[in-house]
């Protein structure tokens, strides 16, 4: 995974990439808390789990519950600067096996709301064979989503010779 931002001491750093790549730069000189934003951006986008507290959560909610968290915010999300680093991030971070992994988490979501919104009506036009059939499929769903997931997380892991660990200021 590409570094754009380190987290040390519990604290976001930018990494060189945000004094070089334009859209990120422009938030530095935008903004003058550009860490919030740089937070926001990276709890929306970062598709590592061990460092993104907000990573499984549901995408509807995910925007929300990090805007939230962060207090009181000095920006707003609709910023072009904000929608272009976004943008980017989204792009750099993403790989076919990230975005598989995205479309079946969406996937699961939306049918676990279903299932647990739905209301059961029977009768000719009812939709109780559509929910059985749902239930039925779930297992498939989520042993997909769960094999997603673990080839998401082998991406994302850095190892040397010997499937080692790298020390934590080799990364």
């Amino acid at each position: 995974m590409v570094k754009i931002f380190e987290i040390q001491n519990g604290t976001l750093i930018p990494t060189e990439h945000c004094y070089s790549l334009t859209s990120l730069k422009k938030i530095m000189g935008k903004y003058e808390d550009y860490i919030q934003v740089y937070l926001y951006l990276f709890y929306m986008t970062c598709p590592d789990p061990e460092l993104n507290p907000f990573f499984d959560t549901p995408e509807i909610d995910k925007e929300d519950i990090i805007l939230s968290q962060l207090g009181d915010i000095q920006f707003t999300t609709e910023d072009s600067e904000i929608i272009e680093a976004m943008e980017l991030l989204t792009t750099l971070y993403s790989t076919p096996t990230l975005r598989a992994y995205i479309g079946i988490k969406g996937a699961l979501d939306n049918l676990a709301n279903y299932m647990g919104t739905a209301e059961i009506t029977a009768g000719r036009d009812g939709n109780i064979t559509a929910l059985i059939n749902a239930a039925a499929k779930f297992e498939q769903v989520r042993t997909s989503f769960k094999g997603a997931y673990k080839d998401l997380i082998a991406e994302q892991s850095i190892s040397v010779r010997g499937n080692s660990a790298l020390a934590y200021d080799q990364e």
